[in-house]
């Protein structure tokens, strides 16, 4: 048996749809034309249920967020009780649609080894995760090392660049003495008069540079 008179009031809907209807479609508030039918919110949708099953109507849009209800208004014939009746599922799928503890057992087990899994590929993935950390920490810790070796073979070389520019100058001095004469009076501002000299600490300062 269907629901008690619900194909009257499917019916009653579909006539109000119709006289609000445009060219065959109704656009506007779907409560407001179920009210006046005398249908409440959970009647109203088993009558839209019905009359789109029956082919009556098609719900183009749902009235949802301050959007109005469009539907398409197929058919106006009215729904017989067979009609609403033959909508419904049969008692023997309902039968076959019961479930038994076996199934409830089958449906508890299949879940928990489904949970069991991910929880065995999320323990899977914290511990790559957790390897992948250390072996980032662990280099890491080796550039800074590196780095800090670095560091110190540059402060050697300036040291020792530093001390050779040194060198280099009290050579220049010395060489200026010796071939300027090596007088007491002459310093390493006094022109060289010997091309000779002044080519060879042309060199000595073109290396230098």
């Amino acid at each position: 048996m269907a629901r008690t008179n619900l194909h009257d009031l499917a019916n009653r809907l579909l006539n109000g749809l119709a006289s609000e209807a445009k060219d065959g479609t109704f656009e506007g508030r779907l409560r407001e034309v179920a009210s006046e039918a005398g249908l409440n919110s959970v009647r109203s949708a088993e009558a839209v249920k019905l009359l789109e099953e029956t082919g009556r109507i098609e719900v183009l849009q749902r009235g949802r967020r301050g959007r109005n209800t469009i539907i398409s208004i197929n058919s106006t014939e009215d729904i017989s009780l067979e009609d609403a009746e033959a909508m419904l599922p049969s008692r023997a799928a309902k039968r076959q649609g019961r479930v038994n503890y076996d199934d409830i057992g089958r449906a508890v087990v299949d879940r928990l080894l489904e949970l069991a899994r991910d929880d065995a590929l999320r323990a899977a993935q914290v511990e790559a995760f957790a390897a992948s950390n250390s072996q980032a920490q662990e280099r890491l810790r080796e550039l800074e090392t590196q780095l800090e070796e670095a560091q110190e073979r540059e402060v050697d070389l300036r040291i020792k660049l530093k001390a050779a520019e040194e060198a280099l100058n009290r050579a220049e001095e010395n060489l200026q003495r010796t071939l300027g004469g090596g007088g007491g009076s002459s310093d390493s501002s006094t022109p060289l008069a010997d091309d000779d000299a002044r080519a060879v600490l042309q060199i000595l300062r073109s290396g230098h540079a």
